[in-house]
């Protein structure tokens, strides 16, 4: 039997501030808004792939092991955007040996660590 296919992907975290925390997404990282559901916003990070912002009371709001990376091919590019903005970065950009990437990080208001990186590998498949 063959896997049905994935059109589209979505990433769900949770906040106590989903106002505060959708500012951030969607002003500071200017991503765009495309669905009110309430409790949860939705921001498009790419053609196929979303990330939910939601605020319900039965979910977990722990940052702790989370971490979302967005590549992209202007790492540097993308520091600057966000330093102008006063994101603070946990670390600036710089180049992993042990995974072949280039990366910085930073925490969203919530505390989940936000990544941007640029894959190396040239095994690395988009």
């Amino acid at each position: 039997m063959k896997r049905p296919s994935i059109g589209q992907q979505v990433t769900f975290l949770y906040t106590d501030d989903l106002e505060m925390t959708s500012q951030f997404y969607g002003q500071t990282l200017e991503l765009d808004f495309v669905l009110d559901q309430g409790s949860c916003h939705i921001y498009r990070l790419s053609p196929s792939s979303f990330i939910g912002l939601c605020s319900l009371h039965d979910r977990p709001t722990s940052p702790v092991g989370v971490t979302l990376s967005l590549v992209s091919d202007d790492v540097d590019g993308f520091y600057d955007f966000l330093v102008a903005k006063d994101v603070v970065f946990e670390r600036s950009p710089a180049y992993s040996e042990t995974f072949n990437v280039y990366s910085c990080l930073f925490l969203d208001p919530n505390g989940y660590r936000l990544e941007i990186q640029q894959f190396r590998d040239k095994n690395w498949k988009n």
